[in-house]
């Protein structure tokens, strides 16, 4: 009986392994595309290239991607643009993004005071903007 279940076990393994090599889960949703959204500025995305771009675009990490996707930032309404800029602004601000390994292995990608605050004032005049 324990040679049945440690093969059924082995088997089952062996399946779902092989069915992810020969259809690798991604993530896809639909989202809706509303022309209102704006890029994002020049002076943001260097610093969102330099600290962010790594995790929040293809092929980042499933994980980050699934709260921010720089990649189709423009694909999202004002109003969520607002409210993904506004998160951006609290997380750098205090200090929970970029995350602490990142921090450790890329101490060049820590954004300074004075990219926080660009971040954080970009994000207001996008609260503002929808108001």
């Amino acid at each position: 009986m324990k040679k049945l279940i440690s093969f059924a076990i082995v088997i089952t393994g062996f399946l779902f392994l092989t069915s992810m090599v020969v259809k690798p889960v991604t993530a896809s949703y639909d989202r809706k595309v509303d022309e209102s959204g704006k890029p994002i500025p020049e002076s943001v995305m260097k610093i969102l290239n330099k600290s962010c771009i790594n995790c929040h675009s293809e092929p980042g990490n499933f994980m980050a991607l699934s709260h921010l996707d720089l990649a189709n930032w423009e694909k999202y309404s004002a109003e969520k643009q607002a409210t993904k800029a506004k998160a951006m602004c609290n997380m750098v601000g205090k200090d929970r993004m970029p995350p602490k390994k990142f921090r450790a292995e890329h101490p060049d990608g820590i954004p300074s005071t004075a990219e926080i605050k660009t971040i954080c004032d970009w994000a207001r005049s996008l609260q503002t903007e929808n108001k």
